[in-house]
């Protein structure tokens, strides 16, 4: 990785030149956020590998342990500095059930960090506290933020293992079966076909022990984990399953956590959410968390692997103005809970290199898009795995793959670190306003908007074409090399004069030009 880490430097000294307007310290507009699944990632202590049933030593088994934890990824901190990331957004680390659960003929351990037992205490195969620490204060001397993954709505699996224990420092709360005190709501399973909320926020999420914040000493046992979490220095949390939690709950943590910090930034998973969907907009107008934007993710996939126009993203976009501010939203091309994108491109019909230029695509589009970028690790790798599952090709666990080629480095790892540096130093592309000039069934042309800067995007997922591009602010000038005021930073050069612009771009080809 020395050529690339050569290439940025140069990069950001022209960056530096240039001038732009700064982020500060706390604000997250300009970060790219970098997604690790702990235990797929890297093992970086062995001697912290579980024992037993629920360990798969020979990494064969999807659905156990494989042995990556904390330490591994603070082995790794180099690579993500590298690649350009600048926030690193860990599945759960705290406490969780060590039982072996079985759903028919199907094994699965709590490899994935998401059935907690204990939320004071970290997980003993992924870190200890100490350790944890030490992730926290590396990554900020290197200026990467940590994001904590964090859940409040529900526990582990019940009528199995531990029935869905919930602990504090060790000592046992309740389960699911003997709840005297009420801490979890025993109402059955959610029916996704009910749209009413408490449906949604008052049973079990599939098997999982739904806790019952309205109880107010379940509430003060989360605020006082999240709180805990918080002394170690993160940066901010991630909100697992928060369309699940009443509003005014959240809003209560939001305002308890923010008390302790003020610059924390939280932000929130609403299942299929986005600025186009009313329930998660009345949920980011009264917490102020900021919403993972699915909406944008979904319409992406279905543009490049489905076949739809461009439309789609047109369409997105127009809702923006319904959010407290766009440019703060978290997306995504894919995550732990969906088909990798290279796996939705190739089950379309792709070949695999017609699905690595798609990928490519889709990571320049959400690069250059309103919104905070959250790298799936692996994606710079490529990493898939085709497997069929009940929950669609390359789904869970398959989208889970044991991360490789740290050494490894290609025109994608290249231009993300390359747009990662540029989202930092330019303010049209982490705050600028998104505008559509051109959407049709193949091609994508907008521009982001800042009073010091804008950007121009041109994207085609189609034959060669040449796309003319009419009232664009890009100021005059040609756009021929990464130098100087007028830059090219992918695709051909153009030359803009009154407002127009024309460029040939190949099948899967795209352009981007910064002034």
């Amino acid at each position: 990785m020395q050529k690339l880490s050569a290439y940025l430097f140069f990069y950001f000294i022209i960056l530096f030149i240039a001038g732009s307007c700064p982020a500060t310290a706390s604000d997250f507009h300009g970060e790219t956020i970098y997604l690790i699944m702990v235990d797929r990632f890297y093992d970086g202590n062995p001697d912290n590998n579980p024992k037993g049933n629920i360990f798969s030593p020979d990494k064969s088994d999807w659905r156990l342990y494989h042995g990556g934890d904390v330490q591994g990824v603070i082995k790794k901190l180099p690579y993500i500095k590298e690649l350009g990331c600048t926030a690193i957004w860990l599945t759960p680390v705290f406490d969780n059930t060590e039982e072996l659960y079985y759903y028919g003929d199907i094994k699965m351990a709590a490899y994935h960090g998401y059935w907690g037992r204990d939320f004071y205490s970290p997980n003993k195969y992924f870190t200890t506290e100490e350790e944890y620490r030490e992730l926290v204060n590396k990554a900020h001397s290197m200026g990467i933020k940590i994001i904590f993954d964090f859940v409040m709505n529900h526990t582990s699996p019940v009528r199995q293992g531990i029935d869905g224990a919930i602990f504090k420092d060790g000592k046992f709360i309740a389960d699911y079966s003997n709840d005297p005190y009420m801490w979890f709501h025993h109402l059955g399973t959610i029916d996704f076909k009910n749209p009413d909320p408490s449906e949604w926020q008052d049973k079990n999420l599939y098997d999982l022990a739904d806790l019952n914040t309205e109880n107010p000493e379940v509430r003060n046992y989360i605020i006082g984990a999240a709180l805990k979490w918080l002394s170690f220095g993160i940066d901010a949390f991630r909100l697992d399953t928060v369309r699940h939690v009443p509003i005014e709950i959240n809003a209560e943590f939001v305002t308890k956590v923010k008390a302790a910090n003020p610059d924390v930034f939280i932000f929130g998973e609403w299942s299929n959410g986005g600025a186009d969907v009313d329930g998660a907009v009345e949920y980011t107008q009264k917490t102020s968390v900021s919403l993972i934007d699915f909406s944008f993710t979904h319409n992406l996939r279905n543009t490049l692997c489905g076949g739809e126009s461009f439309e789609k993203m047109k369409y997105v976009l127009g809702f923006d103005s319904r959010v407290p501010d766009p440019n703060l939203m978290v997306t995504c091309i894919d995550n732990h809970d969906m088909p990798r994108f290279i796996s939705c491109a190739i089950e379309s019909g792709k070949s695999i290199e017609e699905a690595k230029k798609l990928t490519n695509l889709a990571v320049y589009i959400m690069m250059t898009s309103r919104g905070i970028p959250c790298i799936y690790y692996g994606t710079e790798r490529y990493l898939h795995h085709g497997e069929k599952t009940a929950w669609g090709y390359g789904n869970d666990p398959y989208n889970r793959q044991d991360m490789f080629g740290w050494d490894e480095e290609n025109v994608l790892s290249r231009n993300i670190a390359l747009l990662a540096g540029l989202r930092k130093k330019v303010s049209a592309l982490s705050k600028g306003r998104q505008v559509v000039i051109s959407a049709d069934q193949n091609t994508l042309v907008y521009e982001r908007r800042c009073k010091d800067s804008t950007a121009l995007i041109a994207v085609n997922k189609g034959e060669k074409i040449t796309i003319s591009m009419e009232k664009i602010t890009l100021p005059d000038g040609e756009y021929n090399s990464i130098s100087g005021r007028h830059k090219k930073i992918i695709g051909p050069s153009i030359m803009v004069s009154r407002g127009k612009t024309k460029v040939e771009l190949d099948s899967y080809e795209a352009g981007i030009w910064i002034y």
